[in-house]
């Protein structure tokens, strides 16, 4: 079992909801996440946010995806999983908490703008009133035309885009079969009327 794996499983026994699945993602999975999630970054926005970060599987993706350190935020809940973050990515800005609270944990960083955000939270176990206060603050820390990148297990969309608020428009970039279990990956984006109504 590798090295991250098992303090990845100690994550999942004490809270499964929110860590997901007790397995990171495979590297071709950490891989296709990273390029979608820097090829939906907007310049010039802030940094990559990544949400639900685990063992760093993704993060290390980003950053070799070309992604700099200084331009890489994190967010995990686990204490354990974020001292070894800290030891892995030393230097990088790692911030503890639920990451369903976005908006009040980078509000507490004074970060103020991000130019993307990647999820692993299992959003389908989340209660729909979290899930919505989730993305609200998500898309209220990006510009205009910002995009949640968004993994899952499941074969459906794990976030109702027509609840409210906010709406939203979801695009289903691709199924990764090489990840056990399969992991398909979204991408969400406020509708332009949203976009507006928040401004």
């Amino acid at each position: 079992m590798p090295s991250t794996s098992l303090p990845f499983l100690r994550g999942w026994s004490r809270d499964p909801v929110a860590v997901g699945l007790p397995i990171p993602s495979s590297p071709w999975t950490a891989r296709r996440l990273a390029q979608a999630t820097l090829d939906a970054a907007i310049d010039g926005g802030g940094p990559v946010l990544e949400l639900g970060a685990g063992a760093g599987a993704v993060t290390q993706a980003l950053l070799d995806g070309g992604c700099a350190k200084d331009q890489l935020v994190v967010v995990e809940r686990d204490a354990e999983l974020c001292r070894i973050l800290e030891r892995r990515f030393h230097g990088l800005c790692i911030l503890q908490g639920d990451a369903l609270d976005v908006a009040g944990l980078l509000t507490a960083a004074r970060i103020a703008s991000v130019s993307v955000v990647l999820s692993g939270l299992p959003m389908r176990a989340v209660a729909p009133a979290a899930a919505i206060r989730c993305y609200s603050g998500a898309f209220g820390l990006m510009p205009q035309g910002g995009a949640i990148i968004q993994y899952t297990y499941g074969f459906k969309s794990p976030v109702d885009p027509g609840r409210s608020p906010p709406r939203l428009d979801a695009t289903f970039v691709g199924r990764e079969w090489r990840n056990v279990p399969p992991m398909a990956i979204w991408s969400y984006r406020q509708t332009p009327r949203a976009s507006m109504l928040n401004d």
